[in-house]
């Protein structure tokens, strides 16, 4: 407090030592006496205290957003302890990222949280709290551990699209890029049961497991999910001890678990699995498969059960990767390998092989299109077949069936024009109730209601 004392004593306490002495002066050599002059002093000092505390009141209140009676008042001291010079820091927390360095002092302070950020606070000798959105009151000595972003995440791990994992050292790049490329690589480089190695970019997208609109923010804001992460952040022990790099931020996490699941599930196929040469229209194969499996391990409490050669032996199994991410407060919403990168001899090798089947697996695809087309052609026939057998005869169900007990006799002329009749009305129908047909075929709906009314004029 002694050095806090010494910064804020010229701009707070001087002023009211010095109006102080003022007031003590001018009771002192009062010209209505002394006694008076002690009373006044009194007074003064009952009206200066009672409207410094008022006034510092108000103007409190102004100060951030706090609504609730209790923030009201914790706003009132800790401008009393900022004027005194008692304080302890005053943070802007934005996005996840701390707007300015912390202070060193030890006091009560102020956290101000945007919607997309959160915060674990602690003590010099444990964790107390964590925090959300909005205006927080820090207690003496606490100070803060890690923030968090509440929006969604998105961490690619592997190769950058523009480089080569494979190319030796190049002319223009130094030892430390050299190591820096190398250490890429090696974050997804998998290599498959036949002992080719590939390399891609993983990318994984997700956030802390919160409801959106939780905690008052539409992000959504899980205190639990927020320590949990804080708390659960693994430690690289192949790093010296005082290494900041030491504690892995709880970010790095997802793709990691992803990388693992993916150099498990490469290990488990041959090459020619994973990319074969005819493609299957109709299922995952291969890469496809992987990516499924991958993004199910990381998203789903069961997985199926899958043997040393990746095939699936209908059991389901309990996913680790979904225990791992859900004990540390994070849900995984989409996961994307991206950039496939294999050494240039084997690519050479899947080229010359896709070019010399290309050709068989183009005529198979087309010959099944074309079967899948004559079926369709077929069905869509013998469908149009049926609307217009039932469209055509509805007006039949009207037509009066001839009675065999009496003698009249039905003129065959007749009997034709009635049926005639209710043809061309079915037609007509079929044309009015279609769309499509209702715009191509307008001269033929002209010419059926002209026959229509031919026919009903010359009737008997």
């Amino acid at each position: 407090m002694g050095t806090r004392f010494q910064r804020h004593w010229k701009t707070t306490l001087l002023p009211i030592l010095l109006g102080l002495l003022i007031l003590f002066l001018d009771a002192l050599f009062a010209p209505d006496g002394r006694e008076k002059g002690v009373l006044r002093l009194v007074f003064n000092l009952i009206i200066l205290g009672i409207g410094t505390g008022f006034w510092l009141g108000f103007f409190s209140q102004f100060i951030l957003p706090v609504n609730q009676l209790r923030d009201r008042l914790n706003m009132f001291f800790h401008l009393i302890s900022y004027l005194i010079g008692d304080h302890g820091p005053i943070l802007f927390i934005e996005n996840g990222q701390i707007r300015q360095q912390p202070q060193s002092s030890s006091g009560a302070g102020i956290m101000v949280l945007d919607t997309a950020s959160a915060a674990m606070l602690r003590t010099s000798h444990r964790f107390t709290r964590p925090v959300g959105p909005g205006v927080v009151f820090t207690q003496p000595g606490e100070r803060i551990a890690d923030v968090v972003d509440l929006r969604q995440q998105r961490q690619v791990i592997g190769p950058r699209p523009n480089e080569d994992p494979f190319a030796p050292p190049q002319p223009n790049e130094g030892p430390a890029q050299y190591e820096a490329r190398m250490r890429r690589k090696r974050e997804t480089r998998a290599i498959t049961r036949d002992n080719f190695e590939i390399i891609p970019q993983i990318e994984v997208i997700f956030q802390l497991d919160a409801r959106p609109g939780q905690g008052n923010t539409e992000f959504g804001y899980n205190p639990d999910a927020v320590q949990m992460a804080i708390l659960g952040q693994v430690v690289n022990a192949d790093l010296p001890l005082d290494t900041p790099a030491r504690l892995i931020p709880w970010n790095e996490l997802p793709a990691q678990l992803a990388a693992e699941v993916w150099r498990d599930l490469v290990s488990r196929f041959t090459l020619q699995q994973i990319f074969p040469a005819q493609p299957s229209r109709h299922q995952q194969v291969g890469l496809q498969w992987i990516v499924q499996m991958i993004q199910n391990r990381l998203t789903q409490p069961e997985v199926p059960l899958l043997d040393l050669d990746g095939r699936d032996t209908g059991e389901k199994t309990v996913s680790r990767e979904f225990n791992v991410l859900s004990s540390r407060g994070i849900r995984v919403l989409e996961v994307n390998i991206l950039s496939l990168r294999l050494s240039p001899e084997v690519e050479r090798e899947l080229i010359n092989r896709w070019g010399a089947g290309w050709l068989a697996w183009a005529r198979q695809e087309r010959e099944q299109i074309e079967r899948e087309r004559r079926n369709l052609a077929e069905g869509a026939r013998e469908e149009a077949l049926r609307v217009y057998a039932k469209t055509s005869t509805l007006y039949f169900e009207a037509l009066p069936s001839p009675n065999p007990h009496t003698e009249e006799a039905v003129d065959p002329k007749d009997q034709a024009r009635s049926i005639l009749l209710r043809l061309l009305r079915g037609h007509l129908m079929l044309i009015q109730n279609r769309p499509g047909l209702k715009t191509m075929a307008s001269d033929e709906k002209k010419q059926i209601q002209d026959l229509i009314e031919i026919f009903e004029t010359r009737a008997p």
